[in-house]
């Protein structure tokens, strides 16, 4: 079993992702990595909230930006974008809401959110997949594999996938509700556009939070490659029963490089926060639930 901060942190290093409190540590890692680039999104927490990762600031340096004037964006036969390629990025912490200040709550989203702070486990704690808009804020790389008629995401959050429609078919009117929706793409100009719907309300957070959804959550996603190195993402969410107007936030994705491509995540290995007990309700708390617990002893 992995044990101390020192160990996780050099193993935190190569990305190694045995438990979710070494997840936790490399995320972080993650983010203050890319934040100096005049791309990556403000990790920087609500001034009323308190941001958990603040001890762990200056970890990694920040990386610089490509020298030398940006590649043009490939492109594929049929002359769209392609936006196939390993792509990685900070955590966003508490930078979901930025552009309207505060969660837009309605009454029962209130409700829903005060029962996440106080009722709830983590999803990701347990091994569940983080869906969507959830993953769109997530420091862990992933890939995509794009033809002419579908965009398949691979995740190595939770060793998952999505596989997009790109041939112009509509929703699925009897798609069981699931973590990602029920998802179909098109093409406008050179952004794919991701429409989204069908989610689950039970054990899903849309982001590390616990703020909540609802089944009616509707999800707009545009990707685009502006150049050879960057994806763009910008996510619009409406949830009419949870929150009283839709909101959009956006980031950009940075293309990994050669050579390096995704971990094995197996979430149930060395789970040390689940199977030792201590897993809290509501968001990560380093000073109740330490970064790196010890693991439970073999029986």
């Amino acid at each position: 079993m992995l044990e101390g901060i020192s160990e996780a942190a050099e193993l935190a290093m190569s990305r190694v992702r045995s438990s979710p409190a070494i997840f936790a540590y490399v995320m972080v890692l993650a983010c203050f990595a890319i934040c100096g680039s005049a791309f990556a999104q403000s990790t920087a927490a609500p001034p009323s909230q308190e941001n958990p990762y603040s001890e762990l600031a200056g970890a990694s340096g920040p990386v610089k930006p490509a020298e030398g004037p940006a590649k043009p964006a490939p492109r594929t036969a049929d002359g769209k974008p392609d936006l196939s390629g390993f792509w990685k990025g900070p955590l966003i912490f508490g930078g979901m809401f930025k552009g309207v200040g505060a969660p837009p709550f309605t009454p029962a989203g209130e409700e829903a959110y005060k029962y996440n702070l106080a009722k709830s486990i983590n999803p990701e704690a347990l091994c569940l997949f983080a869906g969507i808009p959830r993953a769109s804020i997530s420091g862990v790389p992933f890939e995509i594999v794009q033809n002419s008629n579908r965009i398949v995401f691979l995740y190595e959050l939770m060793w998952t996938f999505r596989s997009i429609p790109l041939d112009g078919r509509a929703h699925d009117k009897d798609a069981e509700p699931s973590f990602f929706g029920n998802g179909v793409g098109k093409w406008d100009g050179d952004t794919l556009v991701i429409d989204s719907v069908g989610f689950k309300d039970k054990l899903s957070w849309i982001d590390d939070d616990a703020h909540p959804h609802s089944d009616a959550m509707h999800v707009i996603e545009r990707w685009s490659r502006p150049d050879a190195d960057h994806l763009a993402h910008e996510v619009t969410v409406e949830d009419p029963k949870f929150y009283t107007k839709p909101w959009t936030f956006s980031r950009v994705f940075t293309l990994m490089p050669p050579g390096e491509e995704l971990y094995e995540f197996a979430c149930d290995e060395n789970n040390v926060d689940r199977d030792g007990g201590h897993l809290g309700y509501g968001p990560l708390n380093l000073k109740s639930y330490p970064l790196n617990p010890p693991a439970p002893k073999n029986k």
